[in-house]
């Protein structure tokens, strides 16, 4: 109690009546000075008027409205005389606010004191019978509006006027609403109610009807929905569960539904809504075309007079047709149909994988785990999407699938979700990941990786993979569009994950682009200078590596006048010698240099190459540069752009005096090369 007495909103004076609620003990008051509620509030209202409620009936002040809230205040409203529904409409907030609720004399809340209007003693002798505020049978109460000879029941609040009467139209705002099962109050009818000039109204209920017109589908609601709501402004102010509706012929089903705090004041209007709560698993051969009507057959209302007046709304509920006032059609469908799924592919940024590079094999051993695709999946909506299928094409060059490849095998967020084996007796086979069962939650990202297991390159052992061959993974829109995710349409999954084609090695080069640059130099308008700079660094992998031969194309155009291009192709030490530079001259569009044809052929012909370690890296810079010639004509324009096509390398043990031109054997490695062109520049003499 002491804690209690420290919250704020338990300072004033405060009338304690201790409830039992199923063995717990509730402290039930008014509220202080200092607390007020002046919202309806009912299971799920949150806030500072929820923490005013919770500290007069007794409830943990946490703000939220839950179970035990909403059980301390049925019995807060039991023992004052109200209808213990555990809504706190206008009624109960009169009697925690301190309106009076029972039967004292005029000007008391309660039997202590005096009266603040007549002075009274509020416990002297026998309760007069009438309504709270009342001296008399004559009149209405000047505190609830109730009659006061308490011939009709009071309403939901002080209403002011006289006798009054109500407008109902129905409105637009929704029609074929979709609802998905699971889904809570999704809203499928709205309806205007307008209060005459004379009265304040207060809605008190709703008949609503509700029919279900395919016959071959289930008929029942509970194999449907949960429950049906009403809503004004936003705010609930009535529910009625399945299992309360009543069924007549025809299977329509119908419920008046009690409001609470629906109140019109005179001339006004309010909007209403009807919203279903679905049931969590719906058969689908039910929901597939299942066919509902909802309207809206009586309103209830009471005036100012205290009289209470039913409105008749037309209403044929099972003509499968919806031609009335307050009328729509609706129906149920899978949770992620209704919430407009979203199933994305795409490539992930791992380059590593997706991009061409060089697989190294054993060349003895079977080699495991050799990643070939990286790729996302996206669920864009409001609804998990469980997916069954992820269907992958894998293409090869050079040998068959089934002769090269033993398993492939997909991964999800690292984990392995399924692993197959190849049939195809040639090169190109789908695999198909069946029976995943996997699920992704709404608005997440799931990336998947593939993996391959390659035979060896053992020739002798009757291996069919060779060096040079080259693999491909890929989800075309031809293989997405037969992903099987649980009800995704086919129109509503896009994108693609394709990933470049990877050559085989058991030893070779890897080559990492780090940078190139362009710088263009003038000197006195002529002639102009065009220098085209590439930083490569290049690895050799399990065996020593050597570098030699196409360094890079050059592209020049030129009107009847000589461009001069100079390749220059060094080592991380500069050492220029070690390789070798070259001049040619480009004297038409046609022209392009692609090395030097005598040092730098398809084979090695004795000179020089440079040599990299096993496991070692070593820096390339490649300079192209390209000028007019001195010699041409004034005022000529020529445009030169250069781009670094491939490098030829070779893992022989090539020497001048153990290698001879018939014999080496050259690799052109191009693999993420395709970048390299540098911008077209102009040069003018």
């Amino acid at each position: 109690m002491s804690n209690l007495l420290k919250s704020k909103f338990l300072l004033g004076v405060l009338v304690v009546t201790v409830l039992v609620v199923g063995g717990v003990a509730f402290l039930a008051d008014t509220a202080s000075a200092d607390c007020t509620i002046t919202s309806t509030l009912r299971a799920g209202s949150t806030g500072t008027e929820v923490q005013c409620l919770q500290s007069i009936v007794g409830a943990s002040a946490d703000g939220k409205f839950g179970p035990m809230t909403q059980a301390a205040v049925m019995a807060w409203q039991s023992g004052h005389g109200l209808v213990a529904d555990g809504v706190v409409g206008p009624l109960t907030r009169a009697a925690m606010m301190g309106a009076p609720t029972g039967n004292f004399p005029a000007g008391c809340t309660s039997a202590a004191g005096y009266s603040s209007t007549t002075g009274v003693k509020c416990d002297s002798g026998p309760s007069t019978g009438l309504p709270a505020g009342c001296s008399s049978t004559a009149g209405y109460s000047p505190l609830t509006g109730a009659k006061c000879d308490s011939s009709t029941p009071a309403p939901s609040g002080a209403l002011e006027g006289g006798a009054g009467s109500i407008t109902v139209d129905g409105l637009s705002d929704f029609s074929g609403e979709e609802v998905g099962e699971g889904q809570d109050d999704v809203e499928v009818l709205t309806f205007e109610v307008e209060a005459d000039d004379e009265s304040d109204v207060d809605v008190t209920s709703i008949k609503v009807e509700l029919n279900q017109q395919n016959t071959a589908d289930s008929e029942d609601m509970d194999d449907y929905m949960e429950s049906v709501s009403v809503w004004m402004g936003g705010e609930m102010v009535g529910e009625a569960d399945v299992e309360n509706f009543s069924e007549s012929t025809g299977h329509v089903w119908s419920k008046t539904i009690s409001l609470d705090g629906a109140v019109i004041e005179a001339g006004e209007a309010e909007e209403f809504t009807l919203a279903v709560t679905a049931a969590n698993s719906i058969d689908s051969s039910d929901r597939d075309s299942d066919d509902w009507q909802i309207g809206v057959s009586s309103v209830r209302f009471l005036d100012a007079e205290g009289v209470t007046t039913t409105e008749s709304v037309t209403l044929d509920i099972d003509d499968d047709t919806v031609d009335e006032e307050v009328e729509q059609r609706f129906d149920f469908t899978s949770s992620s149909a209704a919430s407009d799924l979203e199933l994305k592919v795409s490539l992930s940024d791992d380059d590593d994988i997706n991009e061409a590079h060089v697989l190294n094999i054993d060349d003895t051993d079977d080699t495991t785990g050799v990643e070939v695709l990286s790729f996302e999946i996206e669920i864009e909506g409001d609804s998990d999407v469980t997916i069954d299928e992820i269907p992958v094409e894998i293409t090869t060059v050079g040998m068959n699938i089934d002769d090269s490849i033993s398993k492939v095998t997909l991964f999800a967020d690292g984990d392995k979700i399924d692993s197959k084996g190849v049939t195809a007796t040639d090169t190109d086979e789908t695999i198909t990941f069946n029976e995943l069962d996997f699920m992704i939650e709404a608005g997440d990202t799931v990336l998947f990786t593939v993996e391959v297991d390659i035979n060896d390159l053992d020739a002798t052992a009757g291996a069919e993979v060779a060096n040079g061959d080259s693999i491909q993974a890929q989800i075309t829109a031809t293989e997405r569009a037969l992903i099987d995710a649980e009800d995704v349409a086919t129109g509503d999954m896009t994108g693609t994950a394709i990933g470049e084609a990877s050559i085989i090695y058991d030893a070779g080069i890897s080559v990492v682009v780090v940078s190139k640059s362009t710088e263009v130099s003038t000197v006195d308008a002529q002639p102009d200078t065009v220098q085209f700079t590439w930083v490569l660094d290049v690895t050799a992998f399990d065996a020593n590596a050597y570098i030699t031969s196409e360094v890079a194309n050059i592209v020049a155009t030129a009107d009847d006048s000589a461009t001069e291009v100079n390749v220059l192709y060094t080592d991380d030490s500069s050492v220029a010698s070690q390789l070798e530079d070259f001049t040619e001259t480009i004297t038409s569009s046609a022209d392009t240099v692609t090395g030097d044809a005598g040092a730098y052929g398809a084979e090695y012909n004795g000179d020089v190459l440079y040599q990299i370690d096993d496991g070692d890296t070593e820096r390339f810079t490649i300079t192209v540069s390209a000028e007019n010639d001195a010699a041409g004509a004034e005022g000529v324009v020529n445009s030169v752009s250069a781009f670094l096509s491939s490098l030829q390398w070779t893992t022989d043990d090539v020497t001048a005096t153990t290698l001879d031109a018939s014999t080496a054997v050259m690799n052109g490695y191009t693999f993420n090369m395709e970048d390299n062109t540098q911008t077209p520049v102009k040069t003018a003499k």
